[in-house]
């Protein structure tokens, strides 16, 4: 298997960025298949935080969420954290700043996301409160 795959999956991805992410990926399983061929060259090239970041994103879809929110809320995450585990462990964790909800349970549509989307970048940028 060659970088080929990876490249068409980005490529899917972008595709999704530019229609707003509308498109779900079950009605779509191309998309997950897709996924799965990425996942399958990412292990073999020895990149295993990103293989586990596309690994969750394929578990956790879902009729209800966006391949392209999930992956993109994950991935700032982990650029946040440093770390694939810690980012999963706090999207995992009930919030204070969320009113106790997960971050991961607001992933399920774009209002959710945002609000995910702006806690990391304020964490990222030393806003704790």
């Amino acid at each position: 298997m060659n970088a080929e795959p990876l490249a068409e999956v980005f490529e899917e991805l972008k595709q999704l960025r530019r229609l707003g992410g509308r498109r779900d990926a079950q009605a779509h399983p191309e998309i997950t298949s897709s996924l799965e061929d990425a996942y399958a060259v990412l292990v073999e090239a020895g990149q295993n935080d990103t293989a586990e970041l596309v690994r969750q994103a394929i578990d956790d879809l879902s009729p209800s969420g966006s391949l392209v929110r999930i992956l993109e809320i994950r991935t700032l995450a982990n650029r946040v954290f440093g770390d694939t585990a810690k980012a999963v462990a706090w999207l995992d964790r009930p919030n204070r700043s969320l009113s106790g909800q997960k971050p991961v349970d607001l992933l399920q549509d774009e209002l959710g996301a945002a609000v995910v989307r702006e806690l990391l970048e304020q964490i990222d940028h030393g806003i704790f409160a």
